[in-house]
């Protein structure tokens, strides 16, 4: 189930999310980031966020905003995270489908990936 992202579940996922970050290898955040950053972040800041959640776990997290302001701002961007030991699932792949729904429904006309990392084929080939 794709719901709308709660901070209660924001904060179930922060290991996840800050196991990322120190990674270095998807997101360039910095790996010093506290949880309540991220909460700003992914779900203050953009316009909406969501969370897959299977057996009252949650299993990945994606958001929705604007790219750009003025006269981009037709343009949205996503960003995704899914937990270690729920890849390999399409679960990336649901919230991709399902972000592109939310951004037709919130007025947006096109999306753009700003930074994809080349060594991340899987990602590579989703997009």
């Amino acid at each position: 189930m794709i719901k709308e992202l709660t901070r209660l579940e924001s904060e179930s996922f922060w290991p996840t999310f800050s196991q990322i970050i120190l990674a270095q290898e998807t997101y360039a955040f910095n790996s010093d980031m506290t949880q309540e950053q991220a909460f700003d972040l992914w779900c203050k800041q953009p316009l909406k966020s969501f969370a897959f959640i299977e057996s009252n776990k949650v299993l990945g997290i994606y958001y929705i905003k604007a790219n750009a302001m003025g006269p981009s701002r037709h343009i949205c961007n996503c960003g995704y995270m899914v937990s270690s030991d729920a890849r390999g699932k399409g679960i990336a792949r649901l919230m991709c489908k399902h972000s592109q729904v939310q951004a037709l429904e919130n007025g947006f006309e096109a999306m753009q990936f700003n930074s994809v990392v080349s060594t991340n084929k899987v990602v590579v080939q989703l997009y």
